[in-house]
């Protein structure tokens, strides 16, 4: 046969589905489930120790940090240091230490997200991916309100992005300044048990103990601050390290399988084995209580998932039950903006204030 009649209908036979369907059907063994703050407790360190096992933390190496000041530069109330320290043999960091004129005792780290990398998170107004993407033009950055303030802030490149970009990613044009090796670095990484947020991870707990031992800095006023893939390593971060006094996540906190599984075209660093098996988004919230948290959604930001902030309340409603436990519900905020993915930070200055600060 020829012609229209004799051609063959096309047909797919897909997975994701089926997959879903899965995620439905299973049970997520570390599911926050306390009923007081003792039991809330022997679950947080349980599912720490489970989140550091199925995100391959501890398959990272220990080595001398060997701090290194590069370069310094004046800014308009305080300097901005370039640093670089080990945070495994052979894997270096490079980050910058905003230090302000006169510092008020506590410190800020900031996580970028997906994007131009540290020089994002300062508004580096002489690097192509930032200017490209706009994010020098919207007003003082967080970052410089930070510094300012008084706080000493450090902005860190994240495994695979910025200055940490694999070579098939290196480029000075702005398309290669806000791409990102992550998907090389799970798919690399994943054969020895381990994930992109793992290392992730380990960087900013190492970059944590850098902090620690700033004499500007008092006991317990470290907090974490990230916008997208900067609110997701700020989430594990303060989850994972108890230093974490007060953590700010924007455009990151929603139920996993709408925003993970059905939007599964996102960044390889989401994925974790085993995560869907463990827990959601709330619980990890959870893990952070009563510690004060600060959450951010965007009324129309399309990674919220098909059900938009019906995919997020439930999940902060969770962790909320948490604080509930210690009588802390006022060290959990969530603010929601009109907008889409972006990080608006209306009322987080305050919250820092209050949270390290008093």
């Amino acid at each position: 046969m020829s012609g229209e009649k004799g051609m063959m209908e096309s047909r797919y036979y897909t997975t994701l589905e089926a997959l879903v369907k899965k995620y439905e059907r299973r049970e997520r063994k570390w599911e926050f489930r306390a009923e007081d703050c003792e039991a809330h407790e022997i679950w947080r360190q349980g599912a720490a120790e489970r989140l550091r096992e199925i995100a391959g933390v501890d398959g990272c190496e220990e080595t001398e940090p060997m701090p290194q000041r590069h370069r310094a530069a004046v800014q308009e109330g305080y300097v901005r240091e370039y640093w670089t320290i080990r945070t495994e043999p052979e894997i270096v960091m490079p980050f910058y230490l905003l230090r302000p004129g006169k510092a008020n005792g506590a410190a800020v780290i900031i996580p970028h997200g997906h994007g131009s990398g540290k020089e994002g998170t300062i508004c580096d107004r002489d690097n192509p991916g930032v200017m490209a993407s706009g994010q020098a033009q919207a007003g003082e950055c967080f970052a410089e309100k930070l510094v300012r303030a008084g706080y000493m802030v450090f902005c860190p490149d994240e495994r695979g992005s910025g200055e940490r970009r694999e070579a098939k990613q290196q480029g000075d044009r702005p398309e290669d300044w806000r791409s990102n090796s992550h998907r090389e670095l799970l798919q690399t990484a994943i054969g020895f048990g381990q994930s992109m947020i793992g290392m992730a991870v380990w960087d900013l707990m190492r970059l944590v103990d850098f902090v620690e031992q700033q004499p500007e800095i008092g006991e317990g006023r470290i907090g974490c601050a990230g916008m997208s893939g900067g609110g997701q390593q700020t989430i594990w971060l303060a989850a994972l390290d108890q230093r974490i006094k007060a953590a700010v996540t924007s455009g990151y906190f929603y139920g996993m399988k709408e925003s993970l599984i059905v939007l599964a075209g996102n960044c390889a660093c989401n994925y974790v084995p085993h995560m869907w098996e463990t827990m959601d988004m709330g619980d990890m919230g959870a893990m952070i209580a009563p510690r004060p948290l600060f959450i951010e959604s965007g009324e129309k930001d399309g990674l919220n998932g098909p059900s938009g902030l019906g995919n997020v309340y439930p999940q902060v409603e969770t962790a909320r039950r948490a604080y509930e436990l210690y009588g802390a519900e006022e060290r959990l905020v969530h603010r929601v903006h009109p907008g889409g993915h972006q990080w608006v930070g209306e009322g987080v200055m305050e919250f820092l204030e209050k949270s390290l600060l008093h």
